[in-house]
Formats: structure tokens, C-alpha cells, sequence
């Protein structure tokens, strides 16, 4: 299966105003856009000249992560993606709004969904607020000399909570399972710019909805001798339902 894009309606310029991604999602405009549906028509006609342009040397299933707000043109599409997080705004609707997608009638995947690893995770709301947990103190880190003296660390108090994070994660492959989802992508495996630290303040491991937890500094898993990361708790629990459920 070949994914084409994934949320361009916010990862790409020209769809909705904003020069990056930050700019926006801060759009004071973006909420009227979207309700109206003006993302929609530059959206699809991107996609249909994207899918035109892959179907010519790529001859497999094609599909599109989309954002669960845009109105796709499925029909040139062979599977129907989409990225869909559990937040308590929609938990009461989550699987009803996947309904318009089964009514196509070409199979669906939830091509995106996760939670944090901290207290809370679970009442924060989707992922975007993950990537405001880190104070990157604007890239100071990576720059040479000066950056042996700065840290991205966390910008408040957080609680690692890895339990919440599984639970969460197995409920929600549950409640996929039995919407009738033809398949479902956990986000994510890894980052390796969050990695752990015993001390909270640094360990950005708690913004980030891995699977594995980066062990920085040259250090190894003891699970995975070999790797450069450990498994969470979620990672053995989301291995537990596909061994169980297939």
C-alpha cells in the first residue's frame, strides 16, 4: 500500500494560510475554514493531480491519511485512511463519525492514533498538544559549543504514566476492532529527539506517544541488547492484542 500524504491539509502550504505548520494551526482563520469546508476543494484537487502522477509507475492499493474533518474524494482511492485520536470532546461520537467512511464502501484503516506518556494524556486531546510539552529553547541545542549548555526539557510538571498510555492504546484497538476497521497504525514507534531521563524535568519521552522509550547517550535496552531503546508498557501491550486478535 502506497500512502500518498498524510494530513496535508495542515503539513502542507497553500491549503490553509500559514507559512508552516505552526503558523497554521494558530490561524485565527483555520477554525472558520474548516467549518466551512474551504480546506476541501484545493485538498482534493491536489490529491487527484498526486494520485495521477503515482498511478503511473506505481501499480499497488493507494491511500490518503487523512485528517477525520476532510472531505476526501475517496473514489480514486483504493483504501480509505484516516488519522483518528481518541479525545474526550468526541470519545462519545469517535466511532460515529468514522460512519461516512464505512458508507463509501471501500475498506478503512486508521492510519494514525496514540496518547502520551504522562498523567493526563488521556484528558489532553489528540496529539497536537504533544509537541508544546518541549521547550526546544528555539534549536539552542543543536548548535555547536552552546549547545552542551542547553537541554530541551519539559515545560511544566508532568507524571510519567506508561499504564495510562497502554490501557489507552489497547482500549482504542478495541474499539476499532469492533467498528469494523479493516486495520489500524499505533503513532508511534520512536522518536529519537525525545528521549528518556530519569530526572522528569528532562525525560521528553513523556511527550512523545512511542511504543519504545530512546535511551540516549551511546546507552543499550536490556530487553534488546542490541537496540538503543526499551520497550513501554504499551509496546507489550499492543503486542498482547495483535497476538490475541490477530
Amino acid at each position: 500500500m502506497f500512502v500518498v500524504g498524510q494530513e496535508l491539509t495542515l503539513f502542507m502550504q497553500g491549503i490553509v494560510p500559514g507559512k508552516n505548520l505552526v503558523a497554521r494551526m494558530r490561524n485565527p482563520s483555520l477554525g472558520e475554514v474548516i467549518k466551512t469546508g474551504a480546506h476541501n476543494a484545493p485538498l482534493n484537487a491536489f490529491l487527484g493531480r498526486v494520485v495521477e502522477a503515482v498511478r503511473c509507475v506505481y501499480h499497488g492499493p493507494l491511500t490518503y491519511a487523512s485528517l477525520i474533518w476532510g472531505a476526501v474524494d475517496w473514489s480514486r482511492f483504493d483504501i480509505i485512511g484516516v488519522d483518528h485520536y481518541r479525545d474526550p470532546r468526541i470519545n462519545d461520537r469517535y466511532v460515529d463519525m468514522l460512519a461516512p467512511l464505512f458508507a463509501v464502501g471501500k475498506p478503512v484503516v486508521a492510519t494514525e492514533f496514540g496518547l502520551g506518556t504522562y498523567v493526563g494524556a488521556d484528558k489532553a486531546g489528540g496529539a497536537m498538544n504533544l509537541g508544546a510539552m518541549v521547550d526546544f529553547t528555539l534549536g539552542l541545542h543543536a548548535l555547536p559549543l552552546v549547545g552542551r549548555l542547553v537541554r530541551p526539557r519539559l515545560n511544566g510538571v508532568y507524571v510519567r504514566d506508561e499504564e495510562l498510555q497502554a490501557r489507552e492504546l489497547a482500549e482504542t484497538l478495541a474499539i476499532l476492532d469492533a467498528a469494523g476497521v479493516d486495520g489500524a497504525f499505533v503513532s508511534t514507534f520512536l522518536s529519537a529527539i525525545h528521549p528518556y531521563d530519569e530526572d522528569p524535568r528532562y525525560d521528553l519521552d513523556m511527550a512523545a506517544a512511542t511504543l519504545v522509550k530512546t535511551l540516549a547517550g551511546g546507552r543499550r535496552g536490556t530487553t534488546y541488547p542490541d537496540m538503543p531503546w526499551e520497550p513501554k508498557a504499551s509496546f507489550r501491550a499492543v503486542a498482547d492484542y495483535y497476538s490475541r486478535h490477530g
